[in-house]
């Protein structure tokens, strides 16, 4: 330890002497390698490349520390950190927007609900008259496969195996038809779900819906 003490302090006194000798104007670069050799220079050392380089003044204090060149790897991991902070922070930004909109939407649970109905009831009309479609295109095709049974053992008619393929693909197209909007239905659940959720997180937290006038339009 004493050792270290008098070899700082002789190279205190070193650049002191140097700094002295200096004109006022000029400037010293120092650094220390990778074996602990301090290296001084009035310009940044090439020995030193690689390692910080501190730019000292006249009256002996650090003007500035120049940083090493970053490496490729360096330069990819700070670019990644500033795209990660930057996604996040658009994340932040989108979600204080969509709760400001949701407060501004709805005064209380009960609305949340009321345009969830409203919503899924349009789609379960679009199923209900599916069905009903569904069923009549299932009776003719009861009554055409009746008929088919009288050609068993000789060629059916055209006009019989286009009405057959007709009423198959119509089939077909209603119950694709309810199955969307099946999915639609719980996609719109989800969603509702989630904005009830998010409504309740924001009450607790203090915030409170927009005040609407009695017409309903924001206030």
């Amino acid at each position: 330890m004493a050792h270290d003490h008098h070899r700082a302090a002789a190279f205190a006194a070193l650049l002191a002497m140097l700094l002295i000798g200096a004109p006022a104007s000029a400037e010293l670069y120092v650094c220390t390698d990778a074996s602990g050799r301090t290296i001084t220079s009035d310009r940044p050392p090439r020995e030193c490349a690689n390692l910080p380089v501190r730019e000292m003044r006249a009256d002996g204090s650090v003007r500035r520390v120049i940083e090493p060149p970053l490496t490729e790897e360096q330069r990819r991991e700070r670019a990644e950190k500033a795209r990660r902070e930057y996604e996040a922070k658009e994340a932040r930004r989108s979600q204080a927007r969509r709760d400001i909109a949701l407060m501004e939407t709805y005064a209380t649970e009960e609305e949340i609900e009321v345009m969830r109905q409203s919503a899924l009831a349009g789609r379960q009309a679009v199923i209900e008259r599916s069905k009903l479609r569904l069923k009549e295109f299932e009776l003719e095709r009861t009554r055409l496969t009746n008929e088919a049974e009288f050609y068993a053992t000789r060629k059916m008619p055209h006009k019989l195996e286009r009405s057959i393929e007709s009423n198959k693909d119509l089939i077909q197209a209603e119950q694709r038809l309810i199955s969307d909007m099946q999915v639609d239905m719980a996609r719109i659940n989800s969603r509702f779900d989630a904005e009830l959720q998010r409504f309740r997180e924001l009450v607790v937290a203090g915030a409170r819906p927009l005040l609407r006038s009695s017409e309903g339009a924001p206030q």
